[in-house]
């Protein structure tokens, strides 16, 4: 199987996963949908088990993640609207392309066991604490002074968060807006946020 075949069956496992549930979907269901024999027990050759299957798609989603937060951390924002969309682009994306993955976790958390907490730290809890982090980096730097940096990145990192819980879980969004209208609404009042706290620069 060519890499780009088994990251087709990670993505198609967790596809199941999502749609059917875990304890629903069997081997032969992942096999016939990825193109494999059923019955062939091809998947063995390449995963222990099922539960080895939902580890590693699981571990792919999260490495990927990882890989966009460093590529992130590499460049530096010309102005603070410029970090706020490139911060929530990151994070939005993350969200998105983590639908199937935020369905299983909010729908079965048993099955991802200890799994569970880890993903939720890669996801959601790490982007709510780096935020908080650019906020108060701003208030030593001088630039703003934020009464309460971690609330202030909860509510703002929480719509974000929010809006792919929702559709994760029901395939609607907030007040049904489409996703452009409402990232730019997102960025716009974010913004507004830091220019409120902003200290002139002649201070």
């Amino acid at each position: 199987m060519s890499a780009s075949t088994r990251d087709q069956l990670l993505a198609i496992a967790l596809e199941l996963f999502a749609a059917k549930g875990y304890a629903a979907t069997s081997v032969a269901d992942i096999q016939q949908a990825a193109g494999l024999a059923p019955g062939s027990g091809a998947l063995y050759k390449h995963f222990s088990s099922k539960r080895a299957l939902l580890e590693a798609a699981v571990g792919h989603r999260i490495d990927n993640i990882v890989t966009a937060r460093e590529q992130f951390d590499s460049g530096e924002p010309t102005s603070t609207e410029a970090a706020v969309r490139t911060a929530g682009q990151l994070i939005w994306n993350n969200l998105s392309e983590s639908e199937d993955l935020l369905r299983v976790m909010l729908r079965e958390p048993d099955e991802l066991g200890e799994l569970d907490e880890h993903t939720w730290q890669t996801i959601t809890d790490n982007a709510y604490q780096r935020f908080a982090d650019e906020l108060e980096a701003s208030n030593r730097a001088g630039r703003t002074q934020i009464p309460d940096p971690a609330a202030a990145a909860a509510v703002a990192i929480g719509a974000l968060s929010y809006h792919a819980t929702l559709r994760a879980l029901t395939r609607r969004t907030p007040g049904n807006i489409d996703d452009d209208r409402y990232f730019e609404a997102w960025v716009a009042q974010t913004v507004s946020m830091l220019k409120q706290y902003s200290v002139p620069k002649n201070r």
